[in-house]
């Protein structure tokens, strides 16, 4: 994370923000039958968090630059903090690429300012090491952008791991920050070499 030199203003205005946010509701909802996948969509994060972020004399800025995503959070006081946050370029369509973005501007946003929307106690627990074949067709009914997302992150991951490098594909997988059908639905897209890389890349050492 970035800074302004100076730090004194904005870091006991963000305190206080915090200290007035509430758990935002996850008001939109993707079946896949027997499971349900609820997230918060960027429209009512915003819709949430803008009155007080106005209280506080703050405000969010995002900008993607070649492959980055920038969130600054500014004060008043000329001061900020910013998060960079990797986009990949390499997308089948603009649509592709949008659907990233706009995925991922949710979480920088949230990460950067500690929001946090309620749990999702209707997405399938997580499992290590998951027989693709029991979770055929989990997934298929994301929206379709995301769905190309992660299609696109499973190749990169593939890559990766190819190359010998599965530590970088999980280090993108983190960042990615998904959740339920999202991490199915990548999985199913992954080979099963490239699972197995990720699964000893990921235990102690």
């Amino acid at each position: 994370m970035k800074t302004s030199e100076s730090t004194a203003a904005i870091y006991p205005a963000i305190i206080f923000l915090q200290s007035q946010m509430t758990t935002i509701k996850r008001d939109k909802t993707v079946s896949t039958g027997k499971y349900k996948f609820n997230y918060a969509p960027l429209d009512s994060i915003m819709e949430t968090i803008k009155p007080l972020l106005i209280a506080q004399g703050l405000a969010v800025v995002q900008a993607v630059d070649a492959d980055t995503l920038s969130t600054r959070l500014i004060h008043t006081s000329g001061e900020w903090i910013e998060s960079e946050t990797f986009l990949n370029r390499e997308h089948a369509s603009m649509q592709g690429f949008g659907g990233e973005v706009t995925y991922k501007r949710r979480y920088a946003l949230s990460a950067l300012i500690g929001l946090v929307s309620d749990d999702d106690n209707d997405a399938p627990a997580a499992k290590k090491g998951p027989v693709i074949g029991a979770l055929s067709g989990i997934g298929d009914d994301l929206p379709e952008d995301w769905k190309t997302w992660l299609r696109d992150l499973a190749n990169d991951c593939s890559i990766l791991c190819n190359q010998g490098k599965p530590e970088k594909a999980i280090a993108m997988i983190d960042e990615a920050q998904l959740e339920g059908d999202q991490s199915i639905y990548l999985e199913r897209h992954m080979d099963s070499k490239v699972r197995s890389d990720i699964r000893n890349a990921r235990k102690p050492k």
